[in-house]
């Protein structure tokens, strides 16, 4: 009987990693093309949770193909089937919040511009001045530098900026 060498060992043992068999109708894929003995190559695993977690927060249809039969299901169904599964329920979640907090955002902005205002009050930019001996912070009202000095507004024509 041949004695197995290492070639051997690795050569037979090989197939196709995991996460290459999840895609979306439209071709979006995780673009995985490793061999391995494991379930996984190395870093895999979280490659297909983070395509899990966009396709399910896109709400795209994943299709995983396993031999030639193709089983179409959404992201956390496909998901379930592993042990980081709660964890792409969860990154789906929080991309839902973010795409809410997100349209809230822009939906204010857009009523604060129709009704003539700005979302927030614009502050006046800080400018660093030398008047005198001594570097004040203020800002600039037209030509005027306006400062603090023991707690009293002064202006001044006479600066030079820092």
């Amino acid at each position: 009987m041949a004695a197995k060498t290492a070639q051997d060992e690795t050569t037979t043992d090989l197939h196709a990693c995991t996460c290459s068999q999840f895609a979306t109708a439209d071709g979006q894929t995780t673009g995985c093309t490793a061999t391995t003995k494991r379930l996984f190559a190395p870093g895999h695993d979280a490659k297909l949770k983070s395509f899990l977690i966009r396709m399910g927060a896109d709400g795209a249809e994943v299709i995983r193909t396993v031999d030639g039969i193709a089983s179409p299901a959404d992201a956390l169904t496909h998901a379930q089937k592993f042990a980081f599964g709660h964890m792409v329920i969860a990154g789906v979640a929080l991309a839902g919040e973010k795409a809410r907090k997100k349209a809230e955002r822009l939906e204010a902005k857009a009523a604060a511009k129709a009704e003539g205002r700005t979302a927030r009050p614009k502050q006046p930019k800080k400018v660093t001045a030398k008047v005198g001996r001594a570097t004040f912070t203020g800002r600039m009202d037209g030509d005027h530098f306006v400062y603090e000095v023991k707690g009293k507004e002064r202006r001044t024509l006479k600066f030079q900026a820092v």
